[in-house]
């Protein structure tokens, strides 16, 4: 890894030279290949996709499809379990929307808001029954995960890496105890995905959701893996062209997976661009990346131990770092870093029943990648410095 070249393949950092970029786990920024790519096809290749009979038709045709398939070798699926969809949240929504099942439901008190609420509005609109992992250690309890999922329930929905700890839940053991009793399993890998290398087969979940800005590739960009036979049983998520096989005045025959979940002309330029971020963090390597990360949390939480008045919650081996100050509210920490061109997120992070878990108003969280330098935690570490030194005195 050598963040200062990686550094010179984001237009950004030249029109930002002093920007130190820490909010990650919020959204990522972009390479020029990915940029290109997506420029190119609405300058080269751009047409709708999946009826045309003519050469441009088909050669869009066929940059999706590519699309879909480098996506699915990222995550080692096959092709036709790979649902593109807008983000983690349209995905979770989608299989709330469109998955039955017999049971309650489990969801963890860490989740992102877009990993509960869907779960929840089903809860409410089929009466199912809701519990709720615990968190021990910036982790999901597996202790908890035996007291709560039993035969009673139906699935099972967690984080492979919280967004407010930055922490590997244990989801392998969760996803055994959840099987060994009949139950679905959904993984949020917002946060793993474009953290550390990801092969679905090995982890087993039943489904997979990550969104392409936070690994990057361009807004608007996700994906849902399913294992094709739980796909095929599910009914469509939304309804109109493209994802049906024939339209009869009494019948409707729909598509097979993954069409199936992809009405309407699809984001097709933004496929492109999410395979061109996957062959991007390929060529450098998911393990890399991985221990890229986590070096500069590692260095993050060492220097903020350090700083009077500062609580770190990040446990060791994180890949982010989220903390907060006795003497100031975590917005008003953000602020202070914003002044010296550090930017971190503050507030609840989308997961409000967690911070509850805590007794925090919320944290400040600092999230590095791929492009980010030891400067720019060196820089980061003063200006947490400062703002405590300033808050303690007022």
């Amino acid at each position: 890894m050598k963040p200062e070249k990686i550094r010179e393949d984001f237009p950004i950092f030249d029109e930002r030279p002093e920007l130190a970029y820490l909010d990650n786990a919020a959204t990522s920024q972009k390479p020029e290949s990915v940029i290109d790519a997506v420029e190119n096809f609405y300058r080269e290749n751009n047409s709708n996709i999946g009826r045309g009979l003519y050469e441009l038709a088909n050669d869009a045709t066929q940059a999706y499809k590519d699309a879909r398939s480098k996506v699915a070798g990222f995550i080692n699926a096959d092709s036709d379990e790979v649902i593109f969809v807008r983000n983690t949240t349209e995905a979770e929504n989608l299989l709330a929307s469109s998955l039955d099942f017999e049971g309650g439901i489990v969801l963890s008190k860490m989740a992102h808001h877009s990993e509960q609420l869907p779960w929840r509005r089903k809860a409410d609109e089929e009466d199912k029954n809701i519990e709720y992992l615990g968190t021990e250690n910036g982790k999901i309890s597996i202790k908890s995960a035996k007291d709560k999922i039993d035969e009673d329930t139906g699935l099972v929905a967690i984080s492979h890496i919280s967004n407010v700890f930055g922490a590997e839940n244990p989801v392998e053991e969760i996803i055994e105890i959840a099987h060994d009793n009949d139950a679905l399993v959904v993984l949020d890998a917002a946060q793993s995905a474009p953290h550390r290398p990801l092969d679905v087969k090995d982890i087993d979940a039943d489904f997979v959701a990550f969104s392409g800005h936070k690994m990057l590739g361009p807004s608007g960009t996700g994906v849902l893996y399913g294992k094709k036979e739980l796909l095929q049983d599910m009914r469509p998520y939304q309804v109109g062209g493209g994802m049906i096989n024939s339209v009869e005045h009494d019948e409707v025959k729909y598509a097979d997976a993954p069409e199936r979940f992809e009405a309407g002309t699809p984001n097709v330029a933004g496929a492109v661009g999410l395979a061109a971020a996957v062959e991007y963090l390929e060529d450098i390597g998911m393990e890399n990346v991985s221990a890229h990360s986590k070096k500069l949390a590692e260095k993050m939480i060492g220097g903020l131990e350090e700083i009077e008045g500062i609580d770190v919650i990040s446990p060791e081996g994180a890949n982010l770092v989220s903390f907060t100050c006795e003497y100031a509210h975590p917005h008003d920490v953000a602020e202070v870093l914003n002044q010296h061109g550090v930017a971190v997120r503050a507030g609840h992070h989308c997961a409000q029943p967690q911070m509850v878990e805590l007794d925090v108003n919320g944290a400040t969280r600092a999230s590095p990648y791929i492009y980010n330098t030891e400067e720019d935690v060196e820089k980061f570490l003063e200006s947490v410095r400062e703002a405590s030194e300033i808050f303690n005195a007022t």
